[in-house]
Protein backbone atom coordinates (compact mmCIF):
# COMPACT_ATOMS: atom_id res chain seq x y z
CA UNK A 1 0.00 0.00 0.00
CA UNK A 2 1.50 3.79 -0.42
CA UNK A 3 0.24 7.29 0.06
CA UNK A 4 0.77 10.50 -0.96
CA UNK A 5 3.34 10.73 1.70
CA UNK A 6 6.08 8.46 -0.15
CA UNK A 7 8.66 9.76 -2.17
CA UNK A 8 8.47 9.99 -5.78
CA UNK A 9 10.78 11.18 -8.37
CA UNK A 10 10.94 11.28 -12.41
CA UNK A 11 14.50 9.74 -13.27
CA UNK A 12 15.79 9.39 -16.45
CA UNK A 13 17.29 5.74 -17.00
CA UNK A 14 18.69 3.46 -19.79
CA UNK A 15 16.44 0.17 -19.21
CA UNK A 16 17.68 -3.32 -20.36
CA UNK A 17 15.68 -5.94 -20.64
CA UNK A 18 17.47 -9.94 -20.84
CA UNK A 19 15.81 -13.01 -21.88
CA UNK A 20 17.16 -16.76 -21.55
CA UNK A 21 16.23 -18.25 -24.73
CA UNK A 22 13.99 -21.90 -24.59
CA UNK A 23 13.86 -21.28 -20.61
CA UNK A 24 10.57 -23.03 -20.46
CA UNK A 25 11.88 -26.16 -22.60
CA UNK A 26 14.97 -26.21 -20.75
CA UNK A 27 13.42 -26.22 -17.36
CA UNK A 28 10.91 -28.70 -18.56
CA UNK A 29 13.71 -31.28 -19.46
CA UNK A 30 15.74 -30.41 -15.93
CA UNK A 31 12.71 -31.51 -14.06
CA UNK A 32 12.04 -34.46 -15.94
CA UNK A 33 14.90 -36.03 -14.56
CA UNK A 34 14.93 -34.52 -11.36
CA UNK A 35 17.98 -31.89 -11.81
CA UNK A 36 15.57 -28.61 -11.52
CA UNK A 37 18.91 -27.47 -9.34
CA UNK A 38 20.68 -27.30 -11.81
CA UNK A 39 18.98 -23.94 -13.58
CA UNK A 40 18.99 -22.79 -10.03
CA UNK A 41 22.71 -22.86 -9.81
CA UNK A 42 22.69 -21.23 -13.07
CA UNK A 43 20.71 -18.30 -12.33
CA UNK A 44 22.74 -18.03 -9.11
CA UNK A 45 25.60 -18.04 -11.62
CA UNK A 46 24.58 -14.80 -13.64
CA UNK A 47 23.22 -13.05 -10.56
CA UNK A 48 26.75 -13.23 -8.82
CA UNK A 49 27.82 -12.15 -12.77
CA UNK A 50 26.39 -8.91 -11.97
CA UNK A 51 26.72 -8.28 -8.64
CA UNK A 52 30.51 -8.53 -10.21
CA UNK A 53 29.63 -5.98 -12.73
CA UNK A 54 27.84 -3.30 -11.04
CA UNK A 55 30.58 -1.41 -9.99
CA UNK A 56 31.73 -1.48 -13.29
CA UNK A 57 29.09 0.33 -15.14
CA UNK A 58 26.94 1.81 -12.08
CA UNK A 59 23.99 -0.37 -12.85
CA UNK A 60 20.49 -1.07 -10.46
CA UNK A 61 19.64 -4.50 -10.91
CA UNK A 62 16.17 -3.71 -10.53
CA UNK A 63 14.02 -7.09 -10.95
CA UNK A 64 14.33 -10.72 -11.45
CA UNK A 65 11.64 -11.91 -14.06
CA UNK A 66 11.85 -15.50 -13.84
CA UNK A 67 14.22 -16.20 -17.08
CA UNK A 68 15.90 -13.12 -17.20
CA UNK A 69 16.80 -9.55 -15.65
CA UNK A 70 15.64 -6.06 -15.66
CA UNK A 71 18.97 -3.99 -15.25
CA UNK A 72 18.36 -0.02 -14.82
CA UNK A 73 21.60 2.53 -16.02
CA UNK A 74 21.62 6.03 -14.92
CA UNK A 75 22.22 8.28 -18.34
CA UNK A 76 26.20 8.85 -16.98
CA UNK A 77 27.16 5.32 -16.68
CA UNK A 78 30.59 4.07 -17.99
CA UNK A 79 29.10 4.31 -21.90
CA UNK A 80 32.25 2.82 -23.67
CA UNK A 81 31.84 -0.64 -21.52
CA UNK A 82 28.13 -1.39 -22.70
CA UNK A 83 28.26 -3.55 -25.36
CA UNK A 84 31.24 -5.23 -23.77
CA UNK A 85 29.63 -6.07 -20.81
CA UNK A 86 26.73 -7.96 -22.87
CA UNK A 87 29.38 -10.09 -24.43
CA UNK A 88 30.45 -10.63 -21.22
CA UNK A 89 27.22 -11.76 -19.91
CA UNK A 90 26.39 -13.85 -23.09
CA UNK A 91 29.42 -15.41 -22.22
CA UNK A 92 29.25 -16.23 -18.42
CA UNK A 93 25.60 -17.89 -19.58
CA UNK A 94 27.40 -20.09 -21.84
CA UNK A 95 30.07 -20.97 -19.52
CA UNK A 96 27.41 -21.47 -17.06
CA UNK A 97 24.84 -23.73 -19.48
CA UNK A 98 27.78 -26.28 -20.43
CA UNK A 99 28.99 -26.27 -17.37
CA UNK A 100 25.78 -27.07 -15.05
CA UNK A 101 22.78 -28.18 -17.51
CA UNK A 102 23.70 -29.01 -21.05
CA UNK A 103 25.40 -32.45 -19.15
CA UNK A 104 22.08 -33.61 -17.92
CA UNK A 105 19.58 -32.55 -20.73
CA UNK A 106 18.25 -35.24 -21.85
CA UNK A 107 16.85 -33.18 -25.60
CA UNK A 108 18.48 -31.23 -27.86
CA UNK A 109 17.35 -27.37 -27.19
CA UNK A 110 17.64 -25.42 -29.97
CA UNK A 111 18.63 -20.88 -29.01
CA UNK A 112 20.66 -21.68 -26.16
CA UNK A 113 21.86 -17.87 -25.68
CA UNK A 114 20.14 -14.65 -24.37
CA UNK A 115 18.11 -11.70 -25.61
CA UNK A 116 17.99 -8.62 -25.23
CA UNK A 117 15.79 -5.13 -25.17
CA UNK A 118 17.05 -1.55 -24.65
CA UNK A 119 15.03 1.68 -24.32
CA UNK A 120 15.86 4.95 -22.66
CA UNK A 121 13.68 7.77 -21.21
CA UNK A 122 12.20 8.77 -17.98
CA UNK A 123 10.79 6.34 -15.60
CA UNK A 124 8.89 7.42 -12.22
CA UNK A 125 10.66 5.98 -8.94
CA UNK A 126 8.07 5.75 -6.47
CA UNK A 127 8.74 4.03 -3.03
CA UNK A 128 5.82 1.99 -1.52
CA UNK A 129 6.13 0.26 1.55
CA UNK A 130 10.00 0.99 1.76
CA UNK A 131 10.19 -0.85 -1.44
CA UNK A 132 11.33 1.11 -4.36
CA UNK A 133 9.36 0.13 -7.89
CA UNK A 134 9.97 2.08 -11.61
CA UNK A 135 6.54 3.09 -13.65
CA UNK A 136 6.85 4.24 -17.36
CA UNK A 137 7.22 3.47 -21.19
CA UNK A 138 10.77 2.91 -21.31
CA UNK A 139 10.09 -0.43 -19.52
CA UNK A 140 7.10 -1.45 -21.53
CA UNK A 141 9.27 -0.92 -25.11
CA UNK A 142 12.44 -2.32 -23.67
CA UNK A 143 10.43 -5.68 -22.83
CA UNK A 144 8.37 -5.48 -26.02
CA UNK A 145 11.98 -4.74 -28.43
CA UNK A 146 13.55 -7.80 -26.06
CA UNK A 147 10.16 -10.11 -26.74
CA UNK A 148 10.25 -8.83 -30.43
CA UNK A 149 13.83 -10.17 -31.46
CA UNK A 150 12.13 -13.50 -32.41
CA UNK A 151 10.09 -12.24 -34.87
CA UNK A 152 11.40 -13.41 -38.28
CA UNK A 153 14.34 -14.68 -36.68
CA UNK A 154 15.18 -18.52 -36.32
CA UNK A 155 18.55 -17.70 -34.55
CA UNK A 156 17.61 -15.40 -31.87
CA UNK A 157 19.89 -15.57 -29.40
CA UNK A 158 23.25 -13.08 -28.68
CA UNK A 159 21.05 -10.11 -30.11
CA UNK A 160 20.01 -7.02 -29.21
CA UNK A 161 17.51 -4.59 -30.49
CA UNK A 162 17.04 -1.48 -29.23
CA UNK A 163 15.00 2.14 -30.08
CA UNK A 164 16.29 4.97 -31.58
CA UNK A 165 16.87 7.47 -28.54
CA UNK A 166 18.80 4.43 -26.92
CA UNK A 167 20.89 3.85 -30.01
CA UNK A 168 21.38 7.78 -30.54
CA UNK A 169 23.30 7.85 -27.25
CA UNK A 170 25.41 4.79 -27.71
CA UNK A 171 26.20 4.03 -31.58
CA UNK A 172 29.89 5.30 -31.21
CA UNK A 173 30.61 2.72 -28.74
CA UNK A 174 29.42 -0.23 -31.02
CA UNK A 175 32.19 -2.30 -31.31
CA UNK A 176 34.14 -2.34 -35.04
CA UNK A 177 32.54 -5.52 -36.91
CA UNK A 178 29.28 -5.54 -35.47
CA UNK A 179 26.47 -5.00 -38.01
CA UNK A 180 23.86 -2.64 -37.75
CA UNK A 181 20.25 -3.52 -38.92
CA UNK A 182 16.94 -0.81 -38.68
CA UNK A 183 14.03 -2.89 -38.69
CA UNK A 184 10.47 -2.62 -37.98
CA UNK A 185 8.27 -4.46 -35.22
CA UNK A 186 4.65 -4.75 -34.28
CA UNK A 187 4.71 -3.95 -30.21
CA UNK A 188 1.79 -4.36 -28.69
CA UNK A 189 0.11 -2.13 -26.31
CA UNK A 190 3.04 0.44 -26.99
CA UNK A 191 2.16 3.91 -28.62
CA UNK A 192 3.01 3.95 -32.21
CA UNK A 193 4.11 0.60 -31.72
CA UNK A 194 2.38 -0.57 -34.89
CA UNK A 195 5.09 -0.34 -37.25
CA UNK A 196 8.17 0.66 -34.44
CA UNK A 197 11.74 1.22 -36.11
CA UNK A 198 14.26 0.30 -33.95
CA UNK A 199 17.71 -0.85 -34.52
CA UNK A 200 18.98 -4.55 -34.12
CA UNK A 201 22.87 -5.60 -33.39
CA UNK A 202 24.55 -8.63 -33.72
CA UNK A 203 26.69 -8.98 -30.09
CA UNK A 204 28.89 -11.73 -31.42
CA UNK A 205 29.88 -10.48 -35.45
Amino acid sequence: MTSSRDPLTVEPRFVLVFDFCSSTLILEDLLRNESEDRWRNLLIDIKRFLWDERPRLHFEIYKFIGDGWILLFPLDFPQTEFFLFLRRLCDAYDRSFKKRVRPVLTTRIPNVGITFGLDRGRLIRVVMDDHTEYLGRPLNVASRLQASIRDNDQNPQGKLLMSKPAFEQLRQHVPKGNKIYTVKRKLKNISGGDSYRCIKLHLHE
